[in-house]
């Protein structure tokens, strides 16, 4: 029967050391508490200080039924770790505060612990282990092959034992708890960007040992428009569903993390590029399902950037950059996979530079204007010019619009390049003025699509055009553009009609905008995309398409410009088909300022 510890119990081994020694001894090993070996050190000086055949420490509070060791020491060894189960044996009897002893025919009262019978167990003795507040952890154990009689400094020995073993424990499992926290993504429970660059950082140490190492990233395309459209809590659902469908179908020496909002990354010990281009393949095709959530199918499109190198050149910081290089160049360039090349890094670092000159050219007046003149087809008669952004770099010379301004749209600079131009193009109108120029018809001026989702457009707009009429500025909007939300467009449109402003719509042909939209946009002008210009008159089918766009806008009474007309022939066309307007290189390319005063405002015909 179990009994608590009396002072009449004795040890005569235990009595005949001083206080101060045995104290001495159990405080060596304390001190080496937070180390790796302090558990094992423990119970084999605990077990040297008692004179006891065996002691143990083992951990009760992750699983109810089971006991797990810690450390254990028996036989004059320290013997490998076990898991027997509570049920049936002393330890389970252990109560939540005090010792529990058997002090001898253990064996007898449990006798379905089969380890006891094993090593002959005939007394035993078992202290709680606790946290601070008083919870129980585990249990320090204490056996011999004979009757044990334990004296009060022996008890005090295992009380001590135990106090600083559930420290150590509770220290460790509050470790293991801010680890994962750290570590660990909360919505997928995968592992997190943190972990992924330490495991990237100890991948050589902690891998399979093979030729080469795979990284691949996964995006979900358009990720963001589930969280706006259904809610972040769909959004995370959708996440949970990635996560566990990469788990359940790649192998398990696939690390899988992570990495950002809406993107997972894979990594693979690989032998060859070709396993690592059967791993995407593999990924692709787990997305060629829908993903069901929250009753909900959800198709989604991914796109993968890939890295690979060998063991001998292993970086891991270094594999992840440049699967994150490729990853862009694979949704930039519309492609679904794309595995990194040492190009792809040389044109990011120029994009780099070009952005940083670029920034400076900005927002240090180094951008210009430049004007192309506008001509009535029939008359010859100057009508109006369109403003364009140009640049010159000290050191790189003219560079193309078709460099900078998809840069400045990538990066969000649109909303500033546009208020700058809008507000330099007003400036020349009023400096032409004041040197007694006067500019027949309108300017024309284009609005990206940052702006036209900008609710400062308005008041920009507005400030920038003090002093000059309206109905001097004709605003030139993409059809793609007022197509990506057209109710909004018409709104837009309709207050900057109240304001006195006029608009064209820009590239007309290359969009989607329906005829039904078109009417209600109510542009004064329709302008021709040079794609169908270049090849008239001898393409029939670019013909055809130049003669219905022709016919649909003087049925809505709209103004037709004809973009990039290069030759006399394409001029002459064009008239004779009722074209009203052109601009090209035919009838004059961009210019300065200054140039164009004295090229084209000091005379209103083309020779």
């Amino acid at each position: 029967m179990a009994s608590l510890l009396s002072s009449e119990e004795m040890l005569k081994p235990v009595a005949m050391l001083s206080s101060e020694e045995i104290f001495r001894q159990l405080a060596d090993v304390l001190a080496q508490s937070g180390y790796p070996n302090f558990l094992p050190s423990l119970v084999q000086r605990v077990a040297e200080i008692l004179a006891v055949d065996y002691c143990l420490i083992a951990e009760t509070s992750s699983d109810p039924a089971q006991a797990q060791t810690l450390a254990l020491w028996g036989q004059g060894k320290l013997l490998d770790n076990i898991r027997y189960p509570l049920k049936g044996s002393p330890c389970e009897t252990v109560p939540e505060r005090d010792p529990c002893l058997y002090s001898q025919g253990v064996c007898q009262a449990f006798p379905e612990d089969q380890l006891l019978i094993d090593l002959g167990i005939e007394s035993y003795l078992g202290m709680p282990i606790l946290t601070s507040s008083g919870n129980k952890l585990g249990i320090l154990c204490i056996m011999t092959t004979s009757p044990l009689h334990l004296p009060d400094i022996g008890r005090e020995v295992l009380r001590i034992a135990a106090a600083q073993i559930g420290a150590e424990l509770e220290r460790t499992q509050s470790a293991h708890f801010i680890r994962k926290l750290t570590y660990r993504d909360t919505v997928t429970q995968l592992p997190n960007r943190a972990h992924l660059l330490e495991t990237l950082q100890n991948w050589p140490h902690t891998g399979t040992v093979t030729s080469a190492l795979g990284i691949v990233l996964v995006d979900i395309c358009r990720f963001k428009e589930i969280n706006d459209i259904f809610s972040f809590k769909i959004g995370d659902e959708v996440l949970q569903a990635v996560a566990q469908r990469l788990r359940t179908a790649l192998p398990e020496s696939c690390y899988i993390a992570r990495y950002s909002a809406d993107e997972f990354a894979l990594i693979t010990p690989i032998n060859s590029a070709q396993e690592l281009q059967l791993v995407c393949h593999s990924v692709q095709q787990l997305f060629v399902a829908a993903l069901h959530c929250a009753g909900k199918a959800f198709m989604l499109d991914i796109n993968l950037g890939c890295a690979i190198s060998g063991l001998a050149e292993l970086n891991g910081a270094e594999l992840l950059r440049f699967a994150s290089i490729a990853l862009a160049e694979a949704k930039q360039s519309g492609q679904e996979v794309k595995f990194f090349e040492p190009a792809m890094s040389q044109a990011l670092n120029q994009r780099q530079k070009v952005l940083e000159k670029f920034l400076v050219a900005l927002r240090t007046e180094q951008l210009s204007l430049h004007y192309q003149p506008q001509f009535e087809l029939a008359s010859g008669v100057l009508s109006g010019a369109e403003a364009l952004c140009r640049w010159h770099d000290a050191e790189w010379g003219w560079i193309s619009p078709a460099t900078f301004i998809p840069l400045a749209e990538e990066r969000g600079l649109m909303p500033e390049l546009g208020n700058w131009v809008m507000q330099t193009a007003c400036r020349q109108l009023r400096a032409w003025q004041a040197q007694g120029w006067q500019l027949p018809g309108r300017l024309s001026i284009n609005v990206s699509a940052r702006q036209l989702e900008s609710e400062h457009l308005i008041s920009e707009f507005t400030r920038c055009s003090s002093g000059i009429a309206p109905e001097q500025i004709e605003l030139e909007f993409t059809e793609s553009l007022i197509m990506r939300n057209p109710e909004q467009s018409l709104r837009l449109m309709a207050d900057l009609e109240a304001m006195g402003f006029c608009w064209a719509i820009d590239d007309f042909g290359t969009g989607y905008s329906s005829l039904a939209y078109l009417t209600r946009f109510r542009a004064t002008t329709l302008k021709i995309d040079r794609a169908f210009i270049s090849n008239i008159p001898g393409d029939h089918h670019h013909n055809m398409v130049v003669k219905t766009i022709l016919a649909m806008a003087n049925s809505l009474n709209m103004i037709t410009i004809a973009e990039g007309v290069e030759t006399a022939e394409q001029a002459a066309y064009l008239q004779q088909l009722g074209c009203d307007r052109a601009q090209g290189y035919w009838f004059g390319k961009p210019v300065s300022a200054a140039d164009f005063a004295q090229t084209w405002l000091a005379k209103s015909t083309v020779k």
